[in-house]
């Protein structure tokens, strides 16, 4: 199985970006969830310095964080725990009424600000944790979970991270926990998207091994619904494929670097 071989690249790959940038260390937020418990065991089996940085809400599940340092403990990484309560209670203060996805998306990005201050406090960089079935279909937050300096996971499916979690020797607990973004009580991924992710990355993994799509993905290039009109006649269930691909056309824009207009000097 190709994820047999994912190890050395991908701490190759990390330790390479790293020494691209002029930095010391890695920074990983650490939620107590697969994602980050994958790229921080990554990072830390650089042997380069890694730190992590919790960042509970106040709905937090309390079996998150102690499996987050538990994890941190196993691979011997440093850790800091801060709160972010303060932050969200002023925000919903000044916005009485504030839809669950704002104050989701707000928390998002000060998780990733408070992620970004710690890494100059450590002469680091932080290391992104959204994987490829988040990133296709737009589950995240620009500038929140999605910002990092780079990914080792952006292109392994979620399916596939719980099977390479058990080649690193994750906990468990962890493994094996329903995937949550941990923002507020009892918030479940599968259940706000409204599949599992096995269901999900079935079609995800058929459009990202084609090659055309998967390069699309990769330089941030528009995908529109002629790309996957294919998917109407695939195998796949198509409400799934509606689902997937509305996804997909709606949110395919976070992949992308912010347009700059071309301003050529004057001669």
């Amino acid at each position: 199985m190709f994820l047999d071989d994912l190890l050395p690249q991908l701490t190759d790959f990390l330790s390479e970006r790293l020494d691209e940038t002029g930095a010391d260390a890695f920074v990983v937020g650490i939620s107590g969830g697969l994602d980050s418990a994958v790229v921080s065991a990554l990072c830390a089996l650089t042997e380069i310095p890694t730190y992590g940085l919790i960042l509970p809400s106040a709905g937090s599940n309390l079996e998150n964080m102690a499996d987050g340092i538990f994890h941190c403990e196993s691979f011997n990484i440093p850790y800091e725990i801060q709160e972010i309560a303060p932050f969200v209670e002023n925000f919903t203060a000044l916005n009485p009424g504030a839809s669950a996805l704002r104050i989701g998306n707000f928390a998002a990005r000060v998780r990733m600000s408070l992620l970004y201050d710690y890494s100059v406090a450590k002469r680091g960089v932080v290391v992104g944790t959204s994987n490829l079935s988040e990133r296709m279909l737009g589950y995240g937050t620009i500038y929140g979970d999605l910002a990092c300096a780079f990914n080792p996971i952006g292109e392994i499916l979620k399916t596939d991270l719980f099977k390479f979690a058990k080649i690193l020797c994750i906990d468990d607990a962890i493994i094996k926990k329903a995937p949550s973004a941990d923002l507020w009580e009892n918030q479940s991924d599968e259940r706000e998207l409204g599949y599992s992710y096995e269901i999900l990355d079935s079609v995800l993994r058929d459009i990202f091994s084609h090659e055309a799509l998967r390069m699309k993905f990769r330089s941030g290039e528009r995908i529109n619904a002629n790309d996957l009109k294919y998917l109407q006649n695939s195998r796949h269930n198509q409400e799934l494929v509606k689902f997937v691909v509305r996804r997909i056309l709606k949110n395919n824009f976070k992949l992308r670097e912010p347009a700059v207009a071309r301003i050529e000097p004057a001669h």
